[in-house]
């Protein structure tokens, strides 16, 4: 094995994304920094950012919608290959490369606006492949999303809870939820979870973002799971002794028999960096070395009237008109909380259990 792996420019050199955006970082720590005076020191010891206003200027003019998509750049090559793998191994290689090479697609410096109830995304990549987004719930912040296939020869969805809090320098996030992908050439499907994104440098030095912890990918149809662990520790799945760049990667593809935790043996090792590649018994199915097309969204032709592209306040942005980009952000905002008392004085009136979204 390699001790060494290829990583992007952006690479930092003890590992993750190195923001080079001083100028988004600098009105960043300003909001930070107001928010301390306005919340007290309270606010970097765990306190929930999904629960807190943050203003227009440090956004970029997208929906977390149209963002979420970023992560799924390479589903028109590494899911239409697992869609059409008669080896399960295979397709479970396929899958893994999927999720990690979309990892590096998703660090960016603004954050995106959060989405309104009832919201929707409608999008395509150049492929074929369809996407629809719909956000199901404000407080905790949720989204439903369906990925389909050209000829529906995968479907791709799931539920996602964002959580987000800071840790002291840092922020702490994590899209909590399962992702599963259905297979139409023998009804396989194979699931897994994300892991935790560190945003590290919010107040002072070097602006990094990290991903970190183990994802787990299980295909129950053909009893074979797979451990990846992010920033995994010296001596277990590396040999050499040196402290790693956090953004390597190991771990192995097993078969089981009963237990996935126990009767399994391992029938495929994994290296490289979500910054750069992806091995499999040290054989490359992604490199950025390689020309491997990243894809975007692609706006879809009439949408439904709740798509996020017809929300004023990120056209607003988009065109550079802060103020009523502000304006329409506060309105937008009121409009969600007036109906979410609706939704609840209704409950009440009819003795229904009111579940806050």
């Amino acid at each position: 094995m390699a001790e060494t792996f290829e990583r992007l420019p952006e690479a930092a050199e003890t590992g993750g994304w190195l923001v080079r955006d001083e100028e988004a970082v600098a009105a960043q720590r300003g909001v930070v920094w107001e928010l301390i005076k306005q919340v007290g020191q309270n606010l970097t010891q765990g306190v929930s950012l999904t629960s807190v206003t943050l203003p227009i200027t440090i956004s970029e003019p997208r929906s977390y919608l149209e963002m979420v998509a970023d992560g799924w750049c390479y589903a028109p090559i590494y899911l239409k290959q697992a869609a059409v793998e008669a080896d399960p191994v295979e397709r479970m290689k396929n899958v893994i490369t999927f999720a990690i090479a979309g990892l590096s697609n998703t660090c960016v410096v603004k954050k995106p606006f959060n989405p309104i109830v009832g919201e929707t995304m409608e999008g395509l990549f150049a492929d074929g492949t369809q996407i629809f987004c719909e956000q199901v719930s404000h407080h905790p912040p949720v989204t439903n999303w369906q990925v389909l296939g050209p000829g529906e020869m995968f479907h791709f969805y799931g539920s996602g809870e964002l959580c987000a809090s800071f840790r002291a320098n840092s922020v702490k996030g994590h899209q909590e939820g399962i992702h599963c992908i259905d297979f139409a050439l023998d009804g396989g499907t194979i699931i897994y979870g994300l892991p935790e994104v560190w945003v590290r440098g919010v107040m002072w030095g070097d602006r990094i973002i990290e991903y970190d912890g183990l994802m787990t990918f299980h295909d129950p149809k053909n009893k074979i799971i797979a451990e990846v662990k992010i920033n995994p520790e010296v001596g277990g799945w590396f040999s050499w002794k040196k402290k790693l760049p956090t953004d390597y990667i190991g771990g192995d593809i097993f078969k089981y028999t009963s237990d996935p935790s126990k009767d399994r043996s391992s029938v495929s090792k994994i290296s490289g960096s979500w910054m750069g590649c992806v091995l499999f018994d040290d054989k490359r199915y992604w490199s950025i070395k390689d020309d491997c097309p990243k894809f975007e969204l692609i706006p879809a032709d009439d949408p439904l009237p709740s798509d996020s592209r017809y929300r004023e306040d990120v056209s607003y942005l988009k065109a550079g008109d802060m103020e009523p980009a502000t304006e329409w952000k506060a309105k937008l905002e009121d409009l969600q909380r007036a109906e979410a008392k609706i939704r609840k004085n209704y409950c009440q009136e009819k003795g229904i259990n009111y579940v806050p979204v």
